[in-house]
């Protein structure tokens, strides 16, 4: 799984490290049933063929919120994405730490409808793997009223 460096380091008896493995449901048969039968349906319902035709559909669709005013970067694959939130797009500076811009911008989502995870000077999402492409619009425009509303909010 990873390098006898990385195992001597983790688990090195001196420093009270130990590396720790085989939990209670790691390996059991009902959870690989379960894992199992979870691909099974996931394959029969082709849902590895709409993540690969809407994940990039939804990339692309989130980086036209380029154009606002405090969104200085979109990025991810597929359906794990984030926007970044920058005070300054000249320049990238970031929001001070007490604005808690991507928290702002999730409240003004959730008024919306929308939830997205904030995290510091981020908004991550990583929608359903069911997700169609008229969801993804539905997204995103919710998301870019969002970072309008915030905006004026902020008086930018």
């Amino acid at each position: 799984m990873f390098s006898d460096e990385i195992f001597d380091t983790i688990s090195a008896p001196d420093h009270g490290r130990y590396f720790a493995m085989g939990f209670t449901y790691s390996g059991h048969p009902v959870s690989c049933a379960a894992a199992l039968k979870n691909i099974e349906i996931m394959e029969r319902e082709q849902i590895f063929d709409n993540v690969a035709d809407v994940g990039p559909y939804f990339i692309s669709q989130l980086e036209t919120l380029g154009d606002l005013s405090i969104v200085g970067d979109v990025r991810g694959s597929h359906l794990m994405a984030c926007v970044e939130f920058v005070a300054n797009k000249k320049t990238t500076e970031p929001f001070a730490d007490d604005v808690s811009i991507g928290k702002l911008v999730s409240i003004e989502a959730e008024k919306l409808g929308l939830v997205v995870r904030p995290f510091e000077n981020l908004n991550i999402m990583s929608p359903s793997l069911i997700i169609t492409r008229d969801d993804v619009d539905e997204i995103v425009s919710r998301l870019r009223q969002a970072i309008i509303n915030t905006a004026s909010n902020l008086l930018l």
